[in-house]
């Protein structure tokens, strides 16, 4: 493992907000940072150079799925993701990401490895932690994520315990396989759980802290809980990270949500929010969410935002993005999906610039009050 006080480096602070630079073996990226979700080898609706166009430093990808296809002999003889991509930014993996049981996808968890459904063909497979580092060594992402045991929001305390102890078990089994194959400098991630529990989440945390990972990610959440439980166990586990460990908030996307996290000192985040939400009418705003799909909008010459100066505001109506919408035609989600993910990119730019100035508390009281 790399030195983290090397490897990741504060630059300022606005009491818990913060900026910085996560140092990546690809290159350097500025924190905070929201990762547009590529999951099986690309976002929806968008491509890779449109998203380095809009300033996107990360992606993150799934290395279950892409295990699966196009399969790991293609991209070992392509050298790992970077050139398969076309993409010289940095790239995240997970172990999975899949949050519950479903019919695809996460089947059951042991003490040996979590049992996944192809959605492809049906078969089950088990992946220990070792597979899954093996993966994501393979797949030669810049940041790995450990392979976690997720409690349910609601689930009870002795089985959050025994989820908890288990996510543990597989964190010591993936950093001892990982530093003994890394080759490359890829970072590797531990995933601190606990459920709605603080005192597990406090012993999560500190535990992985002393397995001495690059980074700690907060999973388990934004899962069904109410925000104001999901902020409370956000806000009481920010307290346990050391300072030099890169904070990452999984899952967690909706442009009020990383506001606010970021001012308990979240560095970065994934989410599907604002391309899921683009592709059915929910557009972001410097005033707020708009929603594309009211018939108020029908003869609206405006652009999506007055304030942005994205192609599609220079150049699109609100009236047409919502015909495309309307139609189901690919071109008004691609619109749509471009929009988002420029005011996203924007948002952080924003939010970093006003850290360092020491204007973010203003920032932030004025952009919450637009998104209530």
């Amino acid at each position: 493992m790399k030195n983290p006080k090397t490897m990741f480096e504060i630059k300022s602070k606005c009491k818990s907000a913060r900026t910085g630079i996560l140092k990546t073996k690809t290159g350097e990226i500025k924190t905070p940072f929201f990762m547009p979700v590529t999951t099986k080898g690309a976002a929806k609706f968008i491509d890779f150079e449109e998203l380095k166009k809009i300033g996107t430093d990360c992606v993150i990808s799934n290395s279950w799925l892409l295990y699966q296809k196009p399969g790991l002999k293609l991209i070992k003889n392509i050298k790992g993701l970077h050139k398969f991509y076309s993409w010289d930014k940095g790239i995240f993996t997970d172990s999975g990401g899949f949050q519950s049981l479903n019919e695809f996808f996460l089947q059951k968890s042991t003490d040996e490895g979590a049992y996944f459904k192809s959605p492809y063909d049906g078969k089950t497979e088990l992946i220990t932690p070792e597979n899954a580092m093996d993966i994501q060594l393979t797949l030669d992402s810049d940041v790995a994520m450990c392979l976690d045991d997720v409690p349910q929001h609601d689930d009870v305390i002795q089985t959050i315990k025994e989820k908890t102890k288990r996510t543990h078990a597989w964190a010591k089994r993936c950093i001892e396989y990982h530093k003994k194959h890394n080759k490359k400098g890829q970072l590797l991630f531990g995933i601190a759980q606990g459920g709605m529990d603080k005192e597990e989440r406090k012993k999560s945390i500190e535990y992985l802290c002393s397995l001495g990972f690059d980074g700690l990610a907060l999973g388990g959440l934004a899962i069904g809980e109410p925000v104001h439980t999901m902020y409370e166990m956000i806000n009481a586990s920010i307290g346990f990270f050391p300072d030099e460990k890169v904070r990452y908030l999984m899952g967690i996307g909706s442009p009020q949500d990383i506001v606010t996290c970021i001012s308990m000192g979240v560095d970065c985040f994934d989410s599907t929010y604002p391309t899921q939400t683009a592709r059915h009418g929910t557009l972001l705003t410097w005033k707020g969410k708009l929603k594309l799909n009211r018939t108020e909008y029908t003869n609206d010459l405006n652009p999506i935002d007055k304030e942005c100066d994205c192609y599609v505001c220079k150049n699109y109506t609100r009236a047409y993005i919502k015909h495309l919408l309307s139609l189901g035609e690919p071109t008004g989600k691609k619109l749509a999906t471009y929009h988002n993910l420029y005011f996203m990119q924007k948002l952080i730019e924003k939010v970093r610039i006003t850290i360092e100035d020491d204007t973010f508390d203003k920032f932030k009281e004025d952009f919450i009050k637009c998104y209530s």
